[in-house]
């Protein structure tokens, strides 16, 4: 089993959701505007507009592949927006 982690900017929310829709993961947790700095410093301010969603979902390994190519897919589409995931092992769950 892996974790996948995905940041993304708030404004590929519906995006990201007929995402999670289209390969229907049996467990995830969606966090709304969160704030970070990245190379747009969005930190949901009047100076540094826009924040960020969260999603972090248990995979199967061929689950990983699929959500990697679709991730991509949309980074592809949308240049100017980011969108950044990672997997990790997931060693254990308690």
């Amino acid at each position: 089993m892996f974790l996948f982690f995905l940041v993304y900017e708030e404004v590929l929310d519906g995006e990201v959701s007929s995402l999670l829709d289209k390969l229907k993961p049996d467990r995830y947790i969606k966090w709304d505007k969160v704030t970070g700095e990245w190379k747009e410093k969005h930190m949901g301010t009047h100076i540094w507009p826009g924040e960020y969603n969260t999603v972090v979902a248990m995979l199967k390994e061929e689950e990983v592949e699929k959500l990697k190519g679709e991730v991509l897919r949309l980074r592809k589409k949308f240049p100017a927006d980011e969108l950044w995931g990672w997997t990790v092992i997931l060693n254990e769950v308690i």
